[in-house]
């Protein structure tokens, strides 16, 4: 009889402890083998649930959201598309009291998919200002959704997004970028969701030591702020990378090309000015590697209206070597001008000559003629015989040459003023830049 009992009490329990599983009726559930599956707790939660209604019942009460980024890698920065490609996971955690499960003690927290979680209301957070953003799948889509006992939901993607960067370049390559990330909620305002960040560790860095061609990563800054707009206000958590341009690569293909194209164009002042179109040869190849190495580095880069520092490097450089020319074409108009006077004074000098033989000739035909050899040469004569003293004269000589003096002396002086102001020029220039940029890496880190 009292065997009969107990198996009756046994089967009741069995038939009870299965109602309240599979019923939302109850508020205390014993565990049994069947409620430990994963698939039993879902039926149990999924139970007429709403997926378009929001976590809280109540509309004076808003939903909760905390963020929390992990930056696993950081791709490529192109200055030509004004952005850069970042991987990450992004965490979503809020509290939908329509999830409890506390009351099954025989389960701590539920991992689940990409199934479960198009399943379950979330407050579909986005990259507002990202160019491309998308899930990776290997083999299938990363995301990772976790169901705690209080009813707390956090979903987790790995993600690739394509950010925007706002160039700017007036310190280029001299210069130090920013590039932000906004995340907003797509369909609800600060009415319904607030978006903070966690509390504990919102921003972490998988690895801190990227491997960027061009830019050194500096720092990582996180920031909240509410975005007003015609349809409402919406909570904003906005990422900031701040990058420093590493300049090598410029140094060995911009600007020591540009300095030994303004050092060749200076030897053309050590040439002999006879030598003129050896000099302009040398002149006109620097002007063309130096155009054409200004050509590689500016196709790279984007076409803005104000200058850059290696804009202003190449103009200056340019300037220097059409100055050289210029004052190759100087002394070549002077030595032009002092060989024209020469070959005037020459050919006037070899009429004189022919003059002074000539009246000779007479004036010895006469004494002997008349047997006068002790006579006074005539006026005549003397004025042709001084013409051709003073001709002769070294003083007078000297004044021949004074115009071919003068083209040297411009060499001369030249030789020493380019490479003087040149590199006054580059003691300003990589000053002024180079503190501008520091300047701008400790405006950054201030706000």
């Amino acid at each position: 009889m009292i065997k009969t009992i107990f198996i009756i009490l046994l089967l009741f329990y069995h038939l009870t402890s299965q109602q309240l599983i599979y019923g939302k009726s109850s508020s205390l559930l014993d565990c049994n083998i069947e409620s430990q599956k994963k698939q039993s707790i879902l039926k149990y939660l999924l139970q007429d649930y709403d997926k378009s209604s929001t976590p809280s019942n109540n509309s004076n009460q808003k939903v909760m959201v905390q963020s929390e980024v992990t930056i696993q890698d950081i791709g490529s920065i192109s200055e030509i598309t004004s952005s850069f490609i970042v991987d990450l996971w992004f965490s979503q955690i809020w509290e939908d009291p329509r999830l409890r499960y506390s009351h099954l003690s025989c389960k701590s927290n539920i991992s689940l998919d990409e199934s479960v979680a198009n399943k379950l209301w979330s407050p579909n957070i986005c990259f507002v200002n990202s160019k491309d953003t998308y899930i990776h799948s290997s083999p299938e889509s990363n995301i990772l959704l976790i169901i705690y006992p209080n009813g707390t939901v956090w979903l987790n993607h790995r993600m690739r997004v394509h950010g925007r960067c706002n160039m700017k370049l007036e310190n280029f390559p001299l210069d130090t970028q920013q590039c932000k990330l906004v995340m907003e909620s797509c369909c609800y305002s600060i009415s319904d969701v607030r978006l903070t960040w966690q509390s504990w560790s919102p921003v972490t860095i998988a690895n801190s030591r990227f491997q960027l061609p061009d830019f050194r990563f500096l720092y990582l800054n996180h920031t909240s702020s509410i975005h007003n707009t015609a349809t409402g206000s919406w909570d904003q958590l906005e990422l900031t990378f701040t990058f420093k341009r590493l300049y090598g690569y410029y140094i060995l293909q911009a600007y020591l090309p540009s300095y030994l194209s303004v050092f060749i164009s200076w030897i053309a002042f050590w040439i002999d000015s006879k030598a003129l179109p050896a000099r302009i040869i040398l002149g006109v190849n620097s002007l063309m590697a130096l155009t054409f190495q200004m050509g590689n580095v500016v196709k790279n880069l984007p076409r803005v209206s104000y200058v850059k520092a290696i804009d202003l490097w190449f103009f200056v450089c340019v300037i220097f070597i059409f100055c050289s020319l210029c004052e190759l074409a100087i002394v070549g108009v002077i030595d032009n001008i002092h060989d024209k006077k020469l070959k005037k004074k020459l050919k006037l000098e070899r009429k004189l000559r022919a003059l002074v033989v000539g009246h000779s000739s007479d004036g010895v035909m006469v004494a002997l003629r008349e047997g006068m050899s002790q006579k006074r040469p005539s006026a005549t004569r003397t004025m042709y015989t001084h013409k051709l003293m003073e001709n002769t004269d070294p003083w007078h000589l000297s004044d021949q040459y004074k115009d071919g003096y003068i083209g040297h002396k411009i060499d001369f002086y030249c030789a020493r003023a380019f490479p003087t102001v040149f590199g006054a020029f580059n003691i300003f220039y990589w000053t002024y830049y180079l503190t501008r940029s520091q300047q701008s890496i400790d405006e950054t880190m201030a706000k």
